[in-house]
């Protein structure tokens, strides 16, 4: 399990797109590289509705997922979470490397601060809309693409794992698909809008990998996502390292350096900033002055 892995990377990639739209950051490009590969992993189809067996066996899955992560009660205990680590993006001219920060507070808002040569710029979105801060100035991101980023939020397994008793959470199970040398149990999640779909160790019952569809600038596209190296976060398992292939295309990987789960989010990160106004570039005139006197 990761508590908030593909968030980061779906903000980061709508961002980077947002960005170079914006002419902000001319050297740095929006998109992977698009080259043929192999055929990308199966998301969550367009089906009918599971059947109660499936739901059946997804809950008692979903349950036992949940305990991995210390109870219920753990993790309703989570209300905000920060992170930050390295970024190694495949990109048309070549591979960017970016330090990236994410400060996450639930339900639903997020804050990626990005950093690379050419290019330093910060993505939030709240529910009243999401933007993009680069230089002196922001500049609003549509809001297809701020409904998307709340979507990502919406995926992340620790904020679902709050949401055990739900109605709107709907979970079957899909049999099992190997991935390494483990027989991976599939569970099918839909959470307020937001579908994904896991590939459970059935011994730890920690995410191996995720697949969804996300919506971007260039369309609708598959995400993969695998996770490894799990640590131990204040008694949650975080996976640090995830490698992510967008439509068969292995473009994105992220390594973890820190971690922290309630550090306490700062409000005013999720806040639009007001830059000051400009200092005049005319010439001011010069002060009037008072004629002395004349002599009688």
């Amino acid at each position: 399990m990761t508590v908030r892995l593909p968030s980061t990377l779906g903000a980061l990639a709508l961002a980077l797109a947002a960005s170079h739209a914006a002419g902000q950051t001319p050297s740095a490009p929006a998109a992977p590289v698009r080259t043929p590969a192999a055929p990308p992993a199966a998301a969550p189809a367009e089906k009918s509705q599971p059947s109660p067996q499936q739901v059946k066996a997804g809950r008692e899955l979903f349950a036992n997922f949940v305990e991995a992560l210390g109870g219920t009660a753990k993790v309703r205990s989570v209300h905000d979470l920060w992170s930050r680590g390295l970024v190694s993006a495949k990109t048309e001219q070549g591979e960017l490397t970016m330090e990236v920060q994410t400060t996450m507070l639930f339900p639903d808002r997020i804050a990626q601060q990005v950093e690379a040569p050419s290019l330093r710029m910060t993505v939030v979105a709240t529910p009243a809309g999401a933007f993009l801060i680069g230089g002196n100035e922001t500049k609003d991101l549509p809001p297809e693409m701020g409904e998307e980023l709340l979507r990502q939020i919406r995926r992340v397994p620790l904020l679902i794992a709050q949401h055990v008793d739900d109605p709107k959470l709907v979970v079957s199970a899909s049999g099992t698909e190997k991935i390494g040398d483990v027989d991976a149990r599939i569970l099918d999640v839909t959470y307020a809008g937001a579908s994904v779909r896991w590939f459970l160790d059935p011994t730890t019952y920690r995410i191996l990998r995720t697949v969804h569809k996300s919506k971007g600038p260039q369309g609708e596209v598959t995400v993969s996502s695998d996770y490894s190296d799990y640590k131990i976060v204040d008694g949650i398992p975080v996976a640090f390292h995830l490698e992510v292939t967008t439509n068969g295309q292995k473009d994105q990987i992220l390594a973890l350096e820190e971690c922290k789960i309630n550090p306490g989010a700062d409000a005013k990160l999720f806040e639009k900033p007001i830059f000051p106004t400009p200092e005049p570039t005319t010439a001011a005139l010069p002060p009037a002055t008072t004629p002395p006197p004349k002599k009688p």
